[in-house]
C-alpha cells in the first residue's frame, strides 16, 4: 500500500453566507477546513476492508483566490462520453490492428493552490475543494466535459465514481490533447492511443471477484515514477479518478484505482488486486508518456 495526500470532503461542514455572484463570475472562496487522504489499491491480502456506503458529498472550501487565466469564454474540445470500442471491432474483442476513433480531450490545470468546484455555474457555495499539488505531487488535472459561457463541466476524482461539478474559467489553464486507454476486463487486456497511434498494449491482472476493478469511465489525475521499481507497483504508478465500488478504505483513505507495472509479471492474466490494474514495465513505462488527464475506459 502507498499512502499519500488527495481530496476529501470535511468531516463538519463550514457554512458560510455568501454574495450572490453572476454565472459568469465566481464566488468568494470560503475558508479551508480538511484535506483528503487517498490510498493506491494493491494487494487484496494487504488490506482490511469493510463495505462500502455511500453518501452525498458535503462541502470543503479553499483558502486560496483563485488566479489566472482570463475568464473568456473559449470553445474547448471535451471528451466524448460515447467512446467505446475503436472502429471496426464488435463489444467483445477489440482489434490491436483497428484504427481507434477520434480521442480530442481538454484538460483544465488548476492554477491556485486549491480548485474550487460548484453543483452549478449559479451556486455560490463551494462544492469540493481539490487540492493543488494534487492527489500527489503533481499538477491538479480535471478533465472537461462541456463548457457554459465562463464556465466548465468537469469530472472530478471523488466518490460515487462518475461525480461532475463545475468550475470557472479563470480557476484553470486549458491544455488538449488526443490520447485514449481502454481496459477490457473480460479479455484482461489494455489499449493506449495517442494522436491515432496505437502505443501499447498488453495483458493485466485486476481485482479479485470480492474486490473487482470497476467499470467505468476514468481520467489519469497522476503519473507517478517510484523510487524502487522492484515493488508490486513496478517502475510507474498511473492514478485514475476511479474508486473501488466495495471496499469503503483502506489504511484510513479512499481506495483509488491506479494502473501500474509489477515485480511479478507472472501475476498477469489472473485476478489478484484490490481493485487495481497492473500491466508489463514495457506497457506501463509509455503510459506513464502520456499526458495527465488522458481518459480511461474500463470495459466489463
Amino acid at each position: 500500500m502507498v499512502r499519500t495526500a488527495c481530496t476529501r470532503p470535511a468531516a463538519t461542514l463550514l457554512l458560510l453566507l455568501l454574495l450572490a455572484g453572476s454565472a459568469c463570475t465566481p464566488p468568494e472562496p470560503a475558508e479551508p477546513k480538511d484535506q483528503v487522504g487517498m490510498v493506491r489499491i494493491g494487494t487484496a491480502a494487504a488490506a482490511t476492508t469493510t463495505a462500502a456506503t455511500t453518501t452525498a458529498a458535503p462541502s470543503t472550501t479553499s483558502t486560496d483566490e483563485p488566479t489566472g487565466g482570463d475568464g473568456a469564454a473559449t470553445t474547448v474540445p471535451v471528451a466524448d462520453p460515447s467512446t467505446t470500442a475503436p472502429a471496426g471491432t464488435d463489444d467483445s474483442t477489440v482489434a490491436s490492428t483497428a484504427a481507434p476513433p477520434e480521442h480530442a480531450f481538454t484538460v483544465a490545470r488548476a492554477v491556485g493552490g486549491w480548485l474550487d468546484t460548484y453543483r452549478s455555474p449559479v451556486d455560490t457555495e463551494v462544492w469540493w475543494s481539490l487540492s493543488n499539488p494534487g492527489p500527489y505531487e503533481g499538477d491538479r488535472v480535471v478533465l472537461v466535459l462541456d463548457q457554459q459561457d465562463d464556465w466548465l463541466l468537469v469530472d472530478i476524482p471523488v466518490r460515487p465514481n462518475g461525480t461532475t461539478a463545475w468550475v470557472h474559467r479563470s480557476y484553470v489553464t486549458l491544455s488538449t490533447h488526443d490520447a485514449h486507454i481502454l481496459v477490457d476486463l473480460s479479455e484482461m487486456r489494455l489499449w493506449a492511443w495517442e494522436d491515432g497511434v496505437l502505443v501499447a498494449e498488453g495483458e493485466i491482472a485486476l481485482g479479485t471477484d470480492e474486490t473487482p476493478t470497476p467499470p467505468g469511465r476514468y481520467f489519469l489525475n497522476e503519473i507517478q515514477a517510484q523510487d524502487d521499481p522492484d515493488t508490486l507497483f513496478g517502475s510507474w504508478i498511473l492514478g485514475t479518478s476511479g474508486f473501488s465500488e466495495v471496499l469503503d478504505e483502506v489504511e484510513g483513505g479512499d481506495p483509488a484505482v491506479a494502473i501500474h507495472g509489477t515485480n511479478d509479471p507472472s501475476v498477469l492474466g489472473t485476478r489478484v488486486s484490490l481493485g487495481c490494474i497492473r500491466v508489463h514495465e514495457d506497457v506501463v513505462e509509455r503510459l506513464a508518456l502520456l499526458p495527465l488527464g488522458t481518459p480511461v475506459e474500463v470495459r466489463a
